[in-house]
């Protein structure tokens, strides 16, 4: 005759499991829900301030305000490769020419990164991204960026 206690332990043991990970799961929910609840009828600009902080949404106006829209920009990271994820998603419809950072400065035989004005550095998670201009040049023996007007 067989004992039915080890079953029965592995069914309690299934509804303790099922009881603690629906009351995460809802208390996720509620935490979720007020945090949302607490951003309704934001405009957009205090949303990702309190989103990103005030610090970087600052700091990614002065470079919307200093890159033209039709001139692209070189840009790179410091720390980790995905924190350009969101500072080239911030600064759309600029092109941007993503550069690891050893090899931001122009490579041999490279005619467009050295006309490229401005290089912006994504710094890290949640700090103000770096812009730095610099004055472009026409390396010898090619022709102009179609960015580049005549002055």
């Amino acid at each position: 005759m067989r004992s039915r206690w080890p079953p029965r332990v592995v069914f309690g043991m299934l509804v303790v499991y099922l009881a603690i990970a629906f009351s995460l799961g809802l208390y996720n929910t509620a935490i979720r829900l007020r945090a949302a609840v607490g951003t309704l009828g934001l405009p957009t600009p205090a949303l990702r301030a309190r989103i990103f902080g005030r610090e970087y949404t600052e700091a990614l106006e002065q470079i919307r305000r200093a890159i033209p829209e039709d001139q692209p920009y070189l840009l790179t990271y410091q720390d980790d490769v995905k924190t350009i994820l969101p500072v080239r998603f911030d600064l759309l419809p600029r092109c941007a020419i993503v550069r690891r950072p050893p090899e931001w400065r122009a490579v041999e035989r490279d005619c467009w990164t050295p006309q490229v004005r401005w290089l912006v550095v994504a710094v890290g998670d949640g700090r103000a991204p770096l812009l730095v201009g610099h004055p472009p040049k026409v390396p010898a023996g090619c022709p102009p960026a179609p960015w580049m007007r005549p002055q």
